[in-house]
């Protein structure tokens, strides 16, 4: 569903959804302390967020990008602190990833979605690379999806390993999610 959807958006309307849901995603930011935030480096015609940096009213928030990492259990993601002008280089699967590596824990954590229910489920790639980071972190950040509305499922497809998402945000709107947070 998800892929199909992206695969027949054209330039100008990636760059014109990409506006509405990164605005969507300020006001919903807006609604909390500032805070260090992990972003994601879009790819595979993922939303647009990175000009969310530019937004005067979130100027105390910091940011971060996720780095592929290995662990002692197994591959996970790291965040590098970064900000708009910071340099970048290829990292694992050729997403931008900051050259220099000052790593950071997000209190509150963007995660792209090809999919996503309202109560939180979330399909991504399906390498395990979030929900394997959730899994290994001390402190659970928030987690916010940031999906295209037209990807919203109307079956609930959670598995029990799955990190359920705390919002989605879409090009219309906020959605605060109802289901249950796994353990």
């Amino acid at each position: 569903m998800g892929m199909a959807y992206r695969q027949q958006l054209a330039g100008d309307d990636l760059r014109a959804l990409g506006q509405e849901i990164t605005a969507s995603l300020s006001t919903l930011l807006q609604t909390f302390e500032p805070c260090t935030v992990g972003l994601f480096y879009p790819t595979k015609g993922e939303p647009e967020i990175l000009n969310i940096l530019e937004n005067s009213g979130l100027s105390s928030f910091a940011w971060a990008l996720p780095v592929c990492s290995e662990s002692s259990k197994g591959p996970i993601l790291r965040f590098a602190s970064f900000q708009r002008g910071d340099q970048l280089e290829a990292g694992r699967y050729n997403i931008p990833v900051p050259v220099c590596k000052n790593w950071v824990q997000p209190t509150l954590l963007l995660l792209p979605c090809l999919a996503f229910h309202r109560d939180g489920a979330r399909l991504g790639y399906g390498a395990g690379w979030y929900d394997r980071t959730l899994a290994q972190l001390a402190t659970q950040p928030m987690a916010v999806g940031v999906a295209y509305s037209a990807t919203e499922s109307p079956d609930d497809f959670a598995e029990n390993h799955d990190h359920l998402l705390d919002f989605v945000v879409t090009e219309k709107s906020a959605i605060t999610c109802t289901g249950r947070k796994s353990q």
